[in-house]
């Protein structure tokens, strides 16, 4: 069972992380951390109406679970340059790969992309106030201030990925007959709004 589960993942990334994929997959991260480095203050506003409109990226993920790598990685390095440091480089990129893996779940199973701008609204909800107050550690973190921030939190992501990224994806997938190929999708070709 062991060997047959190493020869998927093997298989996986032979397929996956060829030099395409690599070279597509750099794209990404750069392309997420120039985004989000040029939206500058509005990318980096922990506790308040982050708007981080990188984020609508991870759509991508929905079509194709490889971007994942490229994702996680553009966070990274989008979060090398805030202000919260460690905590952000740390627990903000963490917060992108469980957003990018629960989209590949939900993307399998359910294949509803409207369902899916949901997970990284909810998880960096869940993130950003620890980032912030493992930044700040004078501040009092109580539940009023906890949620306080993740609903501020949310309704930025809510903004960036469902109200903005959601509209163009759909718009472009479902007009667009060139989409699929050309952001090499390798799933839900016909899927769920």
């Amino acid at each position: 069972m062991e060997e047959k589960k190493e020869n998927f993942i093997l298989s996986y990334c032979k397929k996956n992380y060829n030099v395409k994929g690599i070279v597509v997959n750099a794209l990404i991260a750069a392309l997420y951390a120039v985004v989000t480095i040029l939206c500058g203050p509005l990318s980096y506003v922990g506790g308040s109406l982050q708007l981080r409109f990188s984020e609508m990226l991870n759509l991508l993920v929905f079509f194709n679970p490889s971007y994942s790598l490229g994702l996680t990685l553009g966070c990274l390095l989008a979060n090398v340059a805030s202000m919260y440091g460690a905590p952000d480089i740390i627990l903000g990129t963490l917060g992108t790969f469980v957003s990018c893996l629960l989209i590949v779940l939900i993307s399998k199973t359910l294949k509803n992309m409207f369902l899916c701008t949901f997970m990284p609204c909810l998880i960096n909800a869940i993130v950003v106030p620890f980032i912030v107050y493992l930044y700040d550690t004078t501040m009092i973190m109580d539940a009023t201030l906890y949620f306080t921030m993740f609903g501020w939190t949310f309704l930025g992501e809510f903004i960036c990925i469902t109200c903005v990224g959601y509209p163009i994806f759909l718009l472009v997938s479902k007009k667009y007959e060139g989409f699929h190929k050309l952001i090499g999708s390798t799933q839900n070709f016909e899927y769920k709004f």
